[in-house]
């Protein structure tokens, strides 16, 4: 939040609720922003709503659990009417990231060397072994 986007006219709430998955992954995302609130209005209080997902119950491959919005639907559900969509991350860098013990890169490794993913877009590029699950059980 920045102090030129606030809407004129428009009263600063006590309370902002940030309605997240409840991963750790998106509750990092959700406490990069928490602080902005009450940097810009003191005294604002801040809270937290994680929301678990379709997909982060479902143990399996995520592309067959009910097609789109697996990861989104309950947490677009989860706001109680009068609530306000007031900001979205800015995207990060969405570009792969290889994590080898050893710290070589993709074009280090030997042939024949399996990399595990769970992405249809990165199996199109390589024969991996599946790996499902999220970010911090890959890891």
């Amino acid at each position: 939040m920045h102090q030129g986007s606030a809407v004129s006219g428009m009263s600063v709430p006590e309370l902002v609720r940030f309605v997240s998955r409840g991963s750790p992954m998106a509750l990092s995302q959700v406490e990069r922003v928490r602080a902005e609130p009450a940097a810009v209005h003191p005294g604002v209080r801040t809270e937290v709503v994680p929301v678990r997902t379709t997909g982060d119950r479902y143990p399996g491959e995520p592309s067959k659990v009910e097609g789109r919005g697996a990861f989104t639907k309950e947490v677009d559900a989860a706001p109680p009417a009068g609530t306000v969509f007031a900001a979205f991350l800015r995207r990060d860098d969405v570009r792969d990231a290889l994590v080898h013990p050893g710290g070589l890169a993709l074009d280090e490794l030997p042939a024949g060397t399996r990399i595990g993913t769970s992405a249809v877009r990165r199996r199109c590029r390589c024969s991996p072994c599946p790996v499902l699950g999220a970010s911090d059980g890959r890891m």
